[in-house]
């Protein structure tokens, strides 16, 4: 059976979280770039595929699957069934799976929703809402980390991979991780554990200076 295709966006998280994975499971996948920016996902041909027209998007042999946090979930599932990065035990994979909802539903929102505003001009600058809004999503994550080194206990899984490429974002765009003292060591220690770091890295560094270029103090008002 021919790999599957992840069309997807080099700087966006949610995408990143994907290519984090397939990295660790060692999977072979097509890779096939497209900017929404700049109109790439409204083509008849990508629409008839997701008609919501976001990345990541996932071509699985003519079955088409959107929304990262699925993707990841549907990978371990179809590819590595019972892997330990999503393991086939209720609770253990439930726990993983109320991270990534905790994700989906508040801290990508909160945090990276907020703070994309100021890429996509809707803001100038960060108000204090916006700040507000960003130290509550950094400290419920904080939160999650009281028992367990991992956010679903401690060993890595997709719980992590779907957080890291957004935290370390954040890093590149000039937060001050080490004020939240668990998640700068989950931080470090996904550094150094993470196969797909470096790579992961390289591209927030990239979007770092992006955000930069659009507002110079970057997130120092977060500081």
């Amino acid at each position: 059976m021919p790999a599957a295709t992840l069309y997807y966006f080099p700087l966006s998280p949610p995408c990143r979280s994907v290519l984090l994975l397939v990295k660790e499971l060692g999977l072979t996948v097509n890779l096939k770039e497209v900017n929404s920016l700049t109109g790439e996902t409204r083509t008849e041909e990508f629409m008839r595929m997701n008609p919501e027209h976001c990345v990541p998007t996932l071509d699985d042999n003519g079955f088409h699957l959107w929304e990262s946090r699925a993707i990841l979930s549907y990978l371990v599932d179809a590819y590595r069934p019972g892997h330990d990065l999503y393991p086939n035990i209720p609770r253990e994979k439930a726990q993983i799976n109320r991270v990534l909802y905790h994700d989906l539903g508040a801290f990508f929102p909160k945090f990276f929703g907020t703070i994309g505003k100021l890429f996509t001009g809707a803001a100038t600058e960060l108000s204090e809402e916006m700040i507000t809004s960003a130290r509550n999503a950094l400290t419920d994550l904080e939160n999650y980390l009281i028992r367990n080194d991992f956010f679903a206990g401690e060993k890595i899984t997709i719980a992590d991979l779907t957080l890291l490429p957004t935290v370390c974002s954040a890093v590149h765009c000039g937060l001050d991780l080490t004020k939240y003292q668990r998640l700068h060591g989950w931080y470090e220690t996904c550094r150094k554990e993470v196969k797909g770091f470096p790579e992961d890295e390289a591209l927030a560094i990239q979007l770092g200076e992006l955000f930069r270029s659009k507002v110079p103090a970057g997130l120092a008002a977060l500081n």
